[in-house]
């Protein structure tokens, strides 16, 4: 198998537009870019009516700030098959749609299902956690 995508980490940013309310833990947060800017024109009627009310002080009293959010997950690499598939490397065993063939998350092919669990005396549905 060719390695034809690396495994990579994936980073995406979320931004909202928080809103403290007076005298709770809570609040009103709303979809943004990084400068604080909301798209009023995505936001349903009541969304809107709320971030009115929050940039009018009636909502809040305390000045909003803009939080950022942090997601970070990694994307698996993608093998080509030697039948020409392209298998996404997920997983423990990565089984090929074109051939059937299985590999590993490095892209080493592995030996036929019927010879899994030789020496141990698992059953290939156990390493395969298939029942």
């Amino acid at each position: 198998m060719k390695i034809i995508r690396e495994s990579r980490l994936i980073e995406s940013l979320h931004y909202g537009h928080a809103f403290n309310a007076p005298g709770t833990s809570g609040g009103y947060m709303f979809d943004c870019d990084e400068r604080g800017v909301v798209d009023v024109a995505k936001l349903n009627p009541e969304a809107r009516k709320n971030y009115e009310r929050c940039l009018s002080g009636e909502f809040v009293h305390d000045a909003p700030y803009v939080e950022t959010f942090r997601h970070t997950y990694r994307e698996p690499a993608i093998g080509l098959c030697d039948c020409g598939t392209e298998v996404e490397l997920g997983r423990f065993t990565n089984t090929c749609d074109g051939c059937d063939r299985d590999y590993n998350s490095a892209g080493q092919m592995l030996a036929p299902r019927e010879q899994w669990g030789e020496e141990t005396g698992e059953h290939w549905s156990d390493v395969a956690r298939i029942k």
